[in-house]
């Protein structure tokens, strides 16, 4: 078993540039920090510190662990915050994380300051899966989940999905369009494989080989500016284009046949007990859906 103190030792060395550096930022004597150090190597079997000049720099074996190290002085100190019932890491896929979340975590915040600190950790859904699994996050919001074991999870928000087209586009002045024209206009974001590709087969029926592929961008952002340029069109959460359509830079408009939308996923470690912060979150985002 690795010893943290030696780990955190380890990554002090590195990050301060040398054992005399290292001491002094520990608050510990510098043939603490060398014994240390040498305890470590000689678990691990592989030498991870290099002297050169009077600095101290990794081995190729030292660089690769380092990550790793961090990594788990993080979950360390995240440990010692979940037994004292303080402090909560949100994890979120990008369009849950930029467009809808933060509202949320201020009103939670002013609704529960006994909490603490709210770390956000935004990314794609396969990054937010694996924070989740490496305990580095305490709930995860995404747009997908396939029920991998370890976890409780359920649909907290279900997000209307709008196709949206740029202001001159021959759809502009219509509020709802017909399924089968949207296999005429290129679809941005639509290609076989994709989210958007899968709610549309899904729920309208549409093979994702029938659609007239647009270009693939990779992300919302991007997607929302080649609309804007007369790329094609596409579709996005009613909640990542509210501000455009307010300003008339965008057009939003619903499928006639059946409105779509996109179940939004709350994620927590099935372990967690329910007085802990991210249960105490997910009960706040249920009641505020």
């Amino acid at each position: 078993m690795l010893n943290l103190t030696q780990v955190a030792t380890f990554v002090a060395v590195v990050e301060q540039g040398g054992f005399h550096e290292a001491a002094r930022h520990l608050g510990v004597s510098q043939p603490t920090v060398t014994q240390h150090i040498k305890k470590l190597e000689a678990d691990l079997m592989r030498p991870l510190i290099v002297r050169t000049h009077g600095k101290a720099g990794t081995t190729p074996h030292g660089a690769a662990f380092l990550p790793f190290a961090r990594s788990l002085m993080h979950v360390a100190g995240r440990a010692r915050d979940a037994l004292d019932g303080r402090g909560l890491v949100v994890g979120a896929s990008s369009n849950i994380g930029v467009y809808l979340l933060q509202p949320l975590v201020k009103a939670f915040t002013a609704a529960h300051p006994d909490v603490g600190p709210i770390d956000l950790r935004i990314g794609s859904n396969p990054e937010t899966v694996r924070l989740l699994e490496d305990s580095e996050i305490d709930i995860g919001l995404m747009e997908w989940w396939d029920d991998r074991p370890g976890f409780d999870s359920r649909v907290w928000r279900e997000e209307p999905v709008v196709v949206i087209v740029a202001p001159d586009h021959p759809w502009a002045g219509r509020r709802t369009i017909d399924r089968t024209a949207l296999l005429a206009e290129p679809l941005i974001g639509g290609e076989p494989g994709t989210g958007t590709a899968r709610l549309l087969e899904r729920e309208l029926g549409i093979a994702p080989e029938t659609l007239k592929a647009g270009p693939q961008l990779g992300s919302t952002e991007a997607v929302k500016q080649a609309v804007r340029a007369g790329l094609g069109v596409s579709l996005t959460l009613e909640s990542a284009v509210r501000d455009e359509v307010a300003a008339g830079s965008l057009r939003a408009l619903a499928i006639e046949q059946a409105p779509l939308a996109r179940s939004l996923y709350a994620i927590v470690s099935d372990s967690l007990p329910l007085g802990s912060p991210a249960r105490a979150f997910d009960g706040f985002l249920a009641a505020a859906a």
